[in-house]
């Protein structure tokens, strides 16, 4: 039976791999934080005259892309209707957490934590980093202790962690107080609560939780704060009975679960709150970690790359309706890899028709010296054109002249041509072998920096001025806007497609990451014709994915793949997979707009998929498809299961999707 007086759990894991198998609405409070993604716009370290130098709360973890996009669906479906959601955040990412969250409660705010002792600016060259932002969210019936109004300013001010509190081996550089924590979470929840933090770090969340009478469920990745965040707990724990213990049975009122820190065991999370049936239509998973060649293990790799309708969100259907052992893993139509890459086989055998994805499998599978220089240049170009931008300090000034009417459009025009006639300073950026077309390159820059210029001004104008920083952005944009285009005008181009197939790769692999939502479409003449994804994207960077391919788990991923580039039935027809494998389907959907990365997809090629798996395939097999009376007539027969779960698209591109559909997930078994 499973003991319902726990009161902490906390593991050594990747939070997606555990949250995604809390029950749905068994979260009373969600208080964590995750990475701000603050690396990028860091000074790092300050430099002091005489002594060492003083650190600037910045981690590893802050150079590494974290999206709130991929953890605000998760958060929404564990958290109670009536719980808590407070997110530590910065100036950066609050925005992000807005668009995810605020639609999907009652209620959407944020404190600011005034740290009274915050690092100091030597030089005085700016403003105090002595604010720290917390996102929060909640529904009518929410828990909320507050007693009297001044308890009620969303407006904290305490110290910055400091000894002896503060740890020193391994020193956290986030590390929160523990007198701000318990104030929140006296407010935002009640004894007994459930409060999770999947970025656990050293802990001082489960602390504070424990302290005040709650329960509390934890995830960190690193085993180093793991480690501490454990000890602190445990002797948390042991001090809390200790100060209670005015009875003999005191050490009953506080039941420890035994922490899990490793991987080769199934998990089983304490109590009766775990082992609730989900109210859905398939089922969800249990995550396991790694026992060897059990496909209902995730591998915890992550997609290759991002691509239109990848399968990563859906893992948490896929998995727990997998078939409980198989040989061979195949996929007809492997696009960005979410669920090759994340399920266990003996081998596996990957097919898309889109050549230029294979030849990019194949680059990363063998490790291709060449694949890899030429994108490390174009990367080191795309950090360059920020130090341009920042370095053109007269383009402010004139495009300020332009927006207050100090000099007209055609003025502007000669400025921009001017500035833009030293074309060298733009081309010695680019990598060796990138260097070439420098007439396109001058025409982008021109084109894209003059329509930046008059779309800001028209916006200025009908909305509100922009701040200095957001000009800053702008410009940034505009550049990298240009030198997007000249890197889709080489890929776009026939003589090194068919001439250079590894810098054609490598344009191929840039593009997919740098276009507009990760869409690829193409013009009636068949050149690719998605434009630069924006702002968002100016922060970007190659090299922790590029990192991501190089890696020992990723290559002995790839030591038992077989890669190929073939029409489905063709492939299947090819490897003839028997009774003992398992074929995972990701077909284009039923829709007027079915072209698959430059390969049309019509009702003809979904009636061939269905004969072939319904009527000639041998093996085990799951597809997963969106709903149309169509697609749903094509499955209906006997020996087929057909099963719905729903999903929201991101983006809806060009009105094409709709923002929500039912989806079917369909098996042979």
């Amino acid at each position: 039976m499973p003991n319902k007086d726990w009161v902490k759990c906390i593991l050594l894991d990747d939070s997606k791999n555990i949250i995604n198998r809390i029950p749905d609405n068994s979260i009373d409070f969600i208080f964590t934080d995750p990475p701000y993604n603050i690396g990028k716009h860091s000074t790092g370290n300050i430099p002091l005259p005489g002594r060492s130098a003083m650190n600037n709360d910045v981690a590893d973890w802050d150079w590494i892309d974290f999206n709130p996009e991929e953890w605000a669906d998760e958060f929404i479906r564990i958290l109670k209707p009536n719980g808590n959601l407070f997110i530590f955040t910065s100036y950066n990412q609050i925005g992000r957490w807005y668009n995810c969250l605020d639609h999907k409660f009652d209620t959407t705010n944020f404190m600011i934590w005034h740290k009274t002792n915050p690092a100091p600016k030597i030089f005085k060259a700016g403003f105090l980093n002595s604010c720290e932002m917390i996102f929060t969210c909640w529904n009518k019936g929410h828990t909320w202790n507050f007693i009297s109004q001044a308890e009620m300013h969303n407006f904290f001010e305490s110290p910055i962690c400091m000894r002896p509190e503060r740890l020193s081996s391994p020193k956290h550089p986030a590390q929160k107080p523990l007198a701000l924590l318990k104030k929140i979470i006296n407010i935002a929840s009640k004894p007994g609560d459930i409060i999770f933090d999947p970025f656990m770090g050293v802990g001082s969340i489960g602390v504070a939780a424990l302290n005040l009478g709650r329960r509390f469920i934890g995830v960190e990745i690193s085993p180093q704060y793991f480690s501490a965040a454990k000890s602190r707990i445990d002797n948390s724990m042991t001090s809390f009975i200790s100060s209670n213990n005015n009875t003999t049975d005191a050490t009953t009122e506080i039941v420890q679960e035994p922490s899990i820190a490793y991987r080769h065991t199934p998990i089983d999370f304490p109590g009766i709150l775990f082992n609730k049936k989900p109210q859905q239509s398939v089922k969800t998973p249990r995550i396991y970690h790694d026992c060897k060649k059990n496909p209902m293990v995730p591998t915890g790799l992550k997609p290759l790359l991002k691509w239109a309708g990848g399968k990563e969100k859906e893992l948490k259907y896929i998995i727990p309706n997998l078939p409980t052992h198989f040989k061979t893993y195949y996929e007809p139509f492997v696009g960005g890899g979410s669920v090759f890459m994340a399920l266990t086989a003996e081998n596996y055998v990957i097919n898309d028709l889109s050549y230029e994805l294979i030849n990019l499998y194949k680059a990363i599978a063998l490790g291709n010296t060449q694949f890899f220089n030429l994108s490390y240049q174009i990367d080191n170009t795309w950090f360059n054109i920020h130090h341009i931008a920042a370095g053109c300090t007269e383009f402010k000034k004139i495009y300020l002249d332009y927006r207050n009417d100090r000099i007209p459009y055609e003025t502007l025009k000669e400025l921009l041509s001017a500035f833009c006639d030293n074309r060298q300073r733009f081309v010695n950026i680019l990598g060796k072998d990138f260097n070439m077309h420098h007439d396109v390159l001058d025409a982008e820059i021109r084109s894209n920096l003059l329509r930046k210029f008059k779309r800001m001004k028209e916006l200025e104008l009908t909305k509100h001025l922009l701040p200095d920083t957001d000009i800053d952005n702008n410009i940034e944009c505009a550049f990298k806007s240009a030198y997007y285009m000249y890197f889709r005008h080489l890929y776009n181009s026939k003589s090194i497609s068919q001439e250079n197939p590894i810098l054609h790769c490598v344009l191929f692999y840039f593009i997919r990451n740098y276009c507009y939502s990760g869409m690829f479409r193409y013009n009636d003449k068949g050149a690719f014709n998605v434009p630069y994804g924006g702002i968002a994207y100016n922060s970007k960077s190659l090299s922790p994915q590029l990192k991501y391919y190089q890696s020992p788990l990723l290559r002995e991923h790839f030591k038992t793949t077989t890669i190929d580039n073939l029409d489905f039935e063709q492939f299947l027809n090819k490897y003839q997979p028997t009774k003992d494998d398992f074929i995972f389907l990701d077909p284009p959907y039923d829709s007027e707009f079915s072209t698959y990365a430059q390969n049309q997809f019509f009702r003809q090629d979904q009636e061939r998929l269905a004969d072939y798996m319904t009527n000639r395939c041998k093996a085990k097999w799951m597809l997963i498809i969106k709903n149309t009376d169509f697609i749903y007539n094509l499955y209906n027969r006997p020996g087929i299961n057909i099963r719905t779960f729903d999903k929201e698209y991101v983006v809806s591109f060009m009105n094409r999707n709709d923002k929500k559909a039912v989806h079917l997930l369909i098996t042979n078994y």
